[in-house]
């Protein structure tokens, strides 16, 4: 069973803010479906996705959340970044899942398998 304590979902936080990891294939993959949906321009690179990543990640009024999938733990951060609430998903081992575009803020985050935490400032990272 993985730890889903708050030191360890920080511990999570701090991996990915320290360092953005995908799986093999998974980048691009997330990207061209970023474009695709329109979150993000024609034109924009990996780099611009992850960009947006780390906007989101260290944002000042960032806001976290344990998202349950499968008996999965996730760790979901959310932010608004240039007038869009974003959504960036990773796992309990700092690996990237996706980050998106949410379209419906104030019913998505209300879904069941959202656990609530709290702003990151307020949390320790």
């Amino acid at each position: 069973m993985v730890d889903v304590s708050l030191p360890a979902i920080l511990q999570a936080v701090q991996r990915i803010q320290k360092a953005i990891r995908w799986r093999p294939g998974s980048l691009e993959r997330h990207l061209a479906k970023r474009k695709a949906r329109g979150h993000l321009p024609a034109d924009a690179t990996t780099r611009d996705y992850e960009n947006v990543i780390t906007a989101v990640l260290s944002h000042h009024e960032a806001f976290l959340y344990l998202y349950w999938y499968n008996d999965t733990a996730y760790v979901v951060i959310r932010a608004e970044v240039e007038g869009q609430v974003w959504l960036v998903m990773f796992d309990m081992a700092g690996w990237m899942e996706s980050a998106f575009v949410v379209e419906n803020p104030q019913s998505y985050f209300r879904k069941s398998a959202f656990q609530a935490i709290g702003y990151l400032k307020d949390i320790g990272s």
